[in-house]
């Protein structure tokens, strides 16, 4: 179950962030200083091949893989996020309704409309 961090480091220059955390995935949402959501940053299946969805007012939506930096027979690098076409929404949703059960219905029901509406 998606849990909130409470402590989420804020950026003096950058809106309101809060961070969402499971076992399976992480979702970051912003807020302007109307509480309306003008972007978030959803990493999902984080257990076994983790990707990223994020969406913005000004960009739309961008799926991203995270290359986690293990190299064969080296110290990790840091995670990457790089480009990845390979989208299945109904699989994000799926994942995102099991672990976002208890997540607001407001922040819940923005990103599940935008999936549909957007990646469909």
């Amino acid at each position: 179950m998606l849990r909130e961090i409470t402590n989420t480091k804020q950026s003096r220059n950058e809106p309101k962030k809060r961070w969402f955390s499971s076992s399976n995935m992480d979702l970051f949402v912003w807020f302007n200083d109307d509480g309306e959501i003008i972007s978030y940053h959803l990493t999902y299946d984080k257990l076994r091949d983790e990707k990223a969805l994020t969406w913005s007012k000004e960009k739309g939506f961008l799926h991203l893989d995270v290359d986690d930096g293990r190299r064969p027979g080296k110290h990790p690098g840091s995670p990457l996020l790089v480009q990845d076409g390979a989208i299945e929404p109904k699989k994000i949703l799926a994942i995102l309704k099991q672990d976002g059960a208890q997540l607001e219905s407001s922040i819940m029901n923005f990103i599940i409309s935008g999936i549909e509406e957007g990646l469909y």
